[in-house]
């Protein structure tokens, strides 16, 4: 009995030996789920850590160390980056791809509404904007780390999240901060809606993570672009994610755009207002061109700007009238912030329409959709932002 005991010992002490014997340079692992995550260490058989691979995550073995068996891995750090780093075999749960994600779990919300239709609205179009704030696709997982981490959410949030969608109900919703097409499924219906993502590569960085795109009606006739690149100046920048939409025989070129944050107001100054000043004339620049184009365009999303306040330098770049439709109107103008409390007194997040599109504007639809009270204490984890709703009247 003794000898079975100490057998099973070295077993447990060796780390899984059925299993890893099976491991080849090259392979695909995924670990286990362990809370705190997986102590990455600098050199085979040593005792330091020096950070933590995700738990549950994949990672793709470069290298096993033939002294000590340990296994020379590239994968996902805690707070999302990628990394390499060396672990114990005790560390593998398995070998290939993990499995996708369950799906989400039934709906505990009571006050959610019934999901909408995949059809538009007949003669109207209801769009919106939502920076839905470092979404990631994970459940605990955050978009970046460091001592002042982004959120983590968990299937409730997500579901949460999806409710308030709901309860817009937009025929087209820009979104900016989201990890992937993935990300996105994990809070709107994929039967109501279709989806896309700007397709930019994603370093591990932050803002690699924090990407444009749309979910747009199923019923709707839409026509995917690539992406405005142009906006992204310093090679870490969002780009403009883009779709043409045609309704009720009318065409309408719209881009969801994320700008650069740090200079919300005209009297700022700063490296991040250099940033931003370097976006705008691209920015300009798309709009122009469309402006000469044929069909009406809109441009909305988080402009991290107060394009309202008089004087400011960005819109009046912008809305300079040359050429013709280039006559601009951000239908936040003169609109009321109601907004988590109403904690800012202006507009970042905007939907802005070129002289075409503006006769279709329908300015009395405005909504800027707060969250409950009733949520206040989780309203971190829906976002920092609030979603801007208008409809636009196309006969």
């Amino acid at each position: 009995m003794r000898r079975v005991l100490l057998a099973g010992l070295l077993l447990l002490a060796a780390g899984r030996p059925g299993l890893a014997q099976d491991i080849h340079v090259g392979d695909t692992i995924v670990l286990v789920e362990r809370d705190p995550h997986i102590p990455a260490h600098p050199g085979p058989g040593d005792t330091d850590v020096t950070f933590r691979f995700a738990s549950g995550s994949s990672a793709s073995v470069l290298a096993i160390d033939p002294a000590t068996s340990w296994l020379h891995i590239r994968g996902e750090e805690v707070g999302g980056a990628e990394r390499t780093g060396w672990v114990t075999r005790s560390f593998v749960a398995s070998i290939g791809s993990p499995p996708p994600p369950p799906p989400p779990p039934p709906m505990s919300l009571p006050w959610c509404p019934q999901k909408g239709s995949p059809t538009p609205r007949p003669g109207r179009l209801r769009v919106a904007t939502w920076n839905i704030e470092n979404l990631h696709a994970l459940d605990g997982q955050s978009t970046f780390g460091g001592t002042d981490p982004s959120v983590k959410r968990f299937g409730i949030d997500y579901e949460r999240i999806r409710c308030y969608i709901r309860l817009f109900d937009p025929d087209i919703l820009a979104v900016q901060e989201v990890d992937g097409e993935e990300a996105l499924q994990r809070v709107v219906d994929t039967d109501v809606y279709n989806l896309h993502v700007s397709p930019r590569p994603k370093p591990s960085d932050m803002n690699g993570r924090q990407n444009t795109g749309f979910a747009y009606k199923k019923g709707l006739t839409v026509t995917e672009q690539p992406d405005v690149t142009s906006l992204d100046v310093n090679g870490a920048l969002r780009h403009g994610a883009r779709i043409d939409v045609t309704h009720s025989m009318h065409t309408l070129a719209l881009m969801s755009v994320h700008l650069k944050s740090g200079c919300p107001d005209p009297g700022d100054s700063g490296s991040a207002c250099g940033i931003l000043m370097t976006q705008i004339p691209k920015l300009e620049e798309w709009i122009d061109t469309a402006a000469n184009g044929p069909h009406p365009f809109i441009v909305l999303g988080d402009f991290n700007r107060r394009l309202n306040l008089p004087g400011d330098a960005v819109w009046s770049n912008l809305d300079d009238s040359q050429p013709a439709n280039a006559d601009l109107l951000a239908v936040t103008e003169n609109m009321p912030i109601s907004c988590r409390d109403n904690d800012r007194t202006a507009f970042i997040d905007h939907i802005v329409v070129d002289k075409r599109a503006t006769a279709f504007v329908d300015r009395s639809s405005f909504r800027h959709v707060t969250f409950r009270q009733a949520d206040r204490s989780v309203w971190d984890k829906l976002s920092d932002h609030c979603p801007v709703v208008v409809e636009l009247w196309m006969p």
